[in-house]
């Protein structure tokens, strides 16, 4: 379900769920990708390869439902 959620709130396809994190008003999702394979985005080129590096990435997404009192 909550990949279905993040989904059609914010846009975000092609990943695997890992946990939740709630710390000061705030959720933190850890989430995977699970691509095999990407296009490149200048040739449009198949023939690509992904290096994994282990790094992580803050994306700030939507507020989609805190109300702060």
């Amino acid at each position: 379900m909550l990949i279905s959620s993040l989904h059609h709130t914010q846009g975000i396809i092609g990943y695997n769920y890992q946990k939740t994190e709630r710390a000061k008003g705030t959720e933190i999702y850890y989430l995977h990708s699970k691509a095999k394979r990407h296009v490149c985005p200048q040739c449009r080129s198949w023939s690509t390869s992904i290096v994994e590096t282990g790094k992580t990435r803050d994306i700030r997404g939507l507020c989609i439902g805190f109300k702060k009192r």
